[in-house]
């Protein structure tokens, strides 16, 4: 596995062989990130004024702070001008837009204190492809504040190729949905211990774009700081990746379905299933 730093776009097949070869990218210093981030920025702001949104979690009482973030994601999730322009950022890194579906740009909360919430939670180490089955997934990640070795993402590098026991097989997105986190927990989980002996901790700026397979071993690094981390991250699937087969090795996941209505085309919402089935 590389970190590679790409000045410029990458094309969809490029981009695609070295992310399904488990290499690491970042777009440094995106265009229309700079713009994403204020626009960001005013909407934290504006939900949890009159604090200092990287501090708000001391200001302010347990429950205020939840309920703040709970309406505040919520707006982001419905916000235009934010999706717009994280498409741009998109297609600044090569992304073709006709070819290509994603999820939902998703606004993760992570404070310094845990506040046993399924709002402001960490993850554990995990591969989205034990939830989504999808081995032609990508994921893109961009923070909207400064951050820290102590308030990052990490990646277990050693378990690219090497499996580690999960509950993958017993995970249903839609038993989630329908019964919330009492019958599941948000992704599938290791059950067994993780070698973090070669855990590397990838410190990015706001304007920088990560972006990596969905197959690898990843984690929210516990937040030992101060400061609560503000970051973005969507999910995208080329259609010619799901047509031809190509993907990330599936070394552990068991995932009982392919869930491919997870994701539409970005340029127009059309649903993958239906892209791939006619």
């Amino acid at each position: 596995m590389t970190t590679l730093h790409v000045s410029g776009p990458l094309d969809d097949e490029r981009r695609g062989r070295l992310v399904h070869a488990g290499d690491l990218l970042v777009f440094p210093a995106v265009p229309p990130l700079a713009a994403f981030c204020d626009r960001a920025e005013e909407l934290i702001r504006d939900a949890l004024g009159p604090h200092d949104p990287t501090t708000a979690q001391s200001a302010m009482a347990r429950d205020d702070f939840l309920a703040a973030v709970t309406a505040l994601q919520r707006r982001y999730r419905e916000d235009r001008t934010q999706a717009d322009l994280l498409r741009s950022a998109l297609e600044y890194a090569g992304v073709d837009t006709d070819r290509t579906c994603w999820d939902h740009p998703y606004l993760r909360v992570l404070p310094s204190t845990p506040l046993d919430s399924r709002r402001t939670g960490g993850l554990g180490a995990h591969r989205d492809t034990w939830s989504s089955n999808v081995y032609a997934q990508t994921n893109w990640w961009t923070p909207i504040f400064p951050l820290t070795a102590g308030r990052t993402i990490a990646f277990y590098p050693a378990y690219w190729a090497s499996p580690l026991a999960n509950t993958s097989a017993e995970w249903d997105l839609e038993v989630l949905r329908a019964q919330g986190r009492a019958a599941l927990p948000l992704v599938p989980e290791a059950t067994e211990p993780v070698d973090t002996s070669a855990e590397l901790r990838v410190v990015v700026a706001p304007g920088d774009l990560l972006c990596f397979s969905g197959a690898h071993l990843h984690a929210s690094v516990p937040n030992a700081t101060d400061v609560t981390r503000f970051s973005v991250e969507v999910r995208s699937v080329h259609v010619d990746d799901v047509t031809s087969g190509r993907g990330a090795p599936n070394v552990d996941g068991a995932a009982p379905r392919v869930p491919l209505e997870w994701f539409a085309r970005m340029a127009d919402a059309t649903p993958l299933p239906t892209l791939v089935c006619g």
